[in-house]
């Protein structure tokens, strides 16, 4: 299943799934993007219908990353990002500190504004993508990314509109809309009247940026991307490693290795994620150090999905660490020629 997550995280974005952690069925794993099931090592029965009616509602409750309940069942849920893309849809005077400092923080960026002279590489030397196009064409030249967000600060209340009517009809992890209380009013009202709900509109951060009383274009440009980073980590994300990624793509049978929960202190998070080959090589890092060294070791050997929890306290448990906390690990086995 991981070539599938993998591929559609590419396309996409963003990827839930989900796994049980115990029972009699424990292992069994869903992809939500294709609505499909992972059943290695179990068989058709009335017990495990119901666990995959448990499994799909549990993945579309979760909003990130981490392990929730459904009475005894234990369910890791693993929301995958990669490639946040920062869309800045209007090239003024805001939208080049904000696409500085987006690329900065790690985002592509794409410029998009219906004027030529105003998305030039001279003006925006860090975007990934320049496009110069009437605001109702946003759908046609900018494809539809589930991690996308989405900074609308064009020169009046129409190039709104029609940015707005477009972005409300597809996936989107932020939408903000710069401007002052009358072009936000008369935004909505506008949408309101084309049939857009107010729950829809509900969803647009306008004002956009955190109040933090800016009034320079770097400073409404700071309290933009504060609040898009603000929202980008309200929840866990498992975001994806290259090297990682990479090791799945060679079709080569090992077992992944991830960080399901931590306590305390640790060098990683959850979702942290470590490939380990047959062999005992290794990719990725679920923190390094003796955890990481015990865990590559045992995951050679693993023949069907468990989890394992690690002590990190000084002086408490195994291994000794110096953090203090602990962390439950999950190893999964990958058998390509089983997928």
């Amino acid at each position: 299943m991981y070539q599938k997550i993998y591929d559609i995280v590419e396309k996409k974005g963003r990827v839930k799934t989900g796994i049980l952690l115990n029972g009699e069925n424990a292992g069994l794993k869903y992809l939500a993007e294709e609505d499909c099931f992972e059943c290695s090592g179990t068989s058709e029965n009335a017990l495990l219908q119901n666990e995959k009616t448990i499994l799909k509602n549990a993945v579309s409750q979760a909003a990130g990353t981490g392990v929730m309940k459904a009475g005894e069942q234990e369910i890791f849920v693993e929301t995958y990002e990669k490639n946040p893309r920062l869309i800045i849809l209007g090239g003024g005077h805001v939208s080049q500190p904000v696409a500085e400092i987006g690329r900065l923080l790690g985002f592509h960026i794409t410029v998009m504004d219906d004027r030529a002279d105003f998305v030039t590489k001279e003006r925006f030397p860090e975007a990934d993508e320049r496009i110069t196009g009437d605001f109702e064409t946003l759908s046609e030249k900018i494809p539809s990314y589930q991690n996308a967000y989405y900074v609308v600060v064009t020169r009046g209340h129409m190039g709104d509109s029609a940015c707005a009517r477009q972005i409300l009809k597809r996936p989107f992890a932020y939408f903000g809309m710069i401007g002052s209380k009358t072009k936000v009013r008369i935004t909505r009202e506008k949408l309101l009247a084309e049939g857009f709900t107010q729950e829809q509109l509900d969803q647009i951060h306008a004002p956009i940026g955190l109040p933090i009383g800016g009034q320079m274009p770097a400073e409404i440009a700071v309290s933009i991307m504060a609040e898009i980073v603000q929202e980008k980590n309200r929840h866990f994300r498992t975001y994806c490693d290259e090297d990682v990624e990479a090791a799945i793509r060679c079709a080569v049978p090992g077992t992944m290795v991830t960080i399901i929960e931590k306590k305390g202190s640790s060098p990683r998070g959850t979702g942290s994620k470590m490939f380990v080959f047959r062999d005992g090589r290794t990719v990725g890092s679920i923190g390094g150090g003796k955890v990481e060294f015990e865990a590559g070791k045992y995951a050679v050997n693993v023949k069907e999905v468990e989890t394992h929890i690690y002590e990190l306290g000084q002086g408490i448990g195994e291994l000794g660490m110096i953090c203090g906390g602990t962390v439950r690990v999950l190893f999964e086995p990958v058998n390509p020629e089983q997928e």
